[in-house]
């Protein structure tokens, strides 16, 4: 007897695929949490970044897409699951988790085989039947918009940081030193930034796709910022037992550096430019405190005179 196919069968398909992506998106979102609370490292360290929360995000959409019975909700929720799960693959260069793969493709399978019957068979039995429902224009498509939004947002900015690292561009974070490429370091002593007998420990440029403009940063000696100003290189450096005060001038943001004011012995005054991404402004400014040698107090100071004297 010939299996047929009707409209209980494929609303029961399009439930159980839902059902499918919320349990996603639920899993997903306490594993976000958890890591992120934790400070998670090794296997579950690459979810404890607020940004697969865009994961998230599109998984609900779809979700409520099939809610409403959305075709392309379904489509889009196989495609964005495979080739996840081959990112997530190529990342760890070997498969894994391949039988819950499997499982949850099976159902969100069922999530379009399910979509595209249920439209049909409504056709078929109502030839003025709309495929779209009027609550798709308000709440779908705007909800889809967003979430479209959040993901060529999440895109970009993991795009920019792995070209960052293949040294294409310049990283928009303040870098450990070990994370600066050997032709960025050897600019640095080329143009006589900093010495052969320093090491870098924080770097940031403003530069896009050369550090040679500009950039900010502190070696195990000195802290230092430079520019190019109508093509000649202007350095600004301060051994750390000069620097008698660090003024943070103007807090940073997503958008904009924070500005920081050195202050040395010699009356010399300079700026650092930091961004304030990932708090990487917060880690330089320590750092840089941390190695600025401890000045005596005004009454310490006249005794050491009184003796000297």
């Amino acid at each position: 007897m010939k299996f047929q196919y009707n409209l209980d069968d494929a609303t029961h398909d399009i439930k159980q695929a839902s059902i499918a992506a919320f349990l996603s998106a639920a899993m997903s979102t306490l594993v976000i949490v958890v890591a992120i609370v934790t400070s998670a490292e090794g296997v579950f360290g690459p979810f404890a970044d607020p940004i697969n929360f865009i994961d998230v995000a599109l998984v609900v959409a779809c979700w409520v897409g099939l809610r409403f019975y959305s075709r392309t909700a379904a489509v889009t929720l196989v495609i964005y699951f495979i080739l996840a799960k081959i990112f997530i693959m190529l990342e760890n260069g070997r498969p894994s988790g391949l039988l819950f793969t499997m499982i949850w493709l099976y159902f969100y399978w069922k999530g379009i085989r399910g979509t595209f019957a249920y439209h049909r068979l409504r056709k078929e039995a109502d030839s003025s039947y709309r495929s779209t429902p009027v609550s798709f224009y308000y709440f779908v498509i705007p909800v889809g918009g967003i979430v479209l939004s959040l993901i060529i947002l999440g895109v970009s900015l993991f795009g920019l940081g792995m070209l960052a690292e293949s040294g294409a561009f310049v990283s928009p974070e303040v870098t450990a030193g070990d994370k600066l490429s050997k032709s960025d370091l050897q600019l640095l002593l080329d143009e006589g930034i900093i010495r052969p007998d320093e090491t870098v420990l924080y770097f940031y440029s403003t530069g896009l796709t050369s550090i040679s403009d500009d950039g900010n940063l502190l070696t195990d000696k000195r802290v230092v910022s430079y520019e190019r100003i109508e093509g000649v290189l202007e350095v600004y450096a301060a051994n750390y037992e000069d620097v008698t005060e660090i003024i943070v001038v103007e807090e940073g943001n997503f958008i904009d550096d924070t500005i920081v004011e050195i202050n040395t012995t010699d009356d010399d005054v300079f700026l650092l430019f930091l961004s304030a991404l990932e708090e990487g402004d917060q880690t330089f400014i320590n750092e840089l405190r941390s190695r600025i040698p401890s000045k005596p107090a005004p009454v310490e100071q006249q005794k050491i005179r009184e003796n000297e004297a």
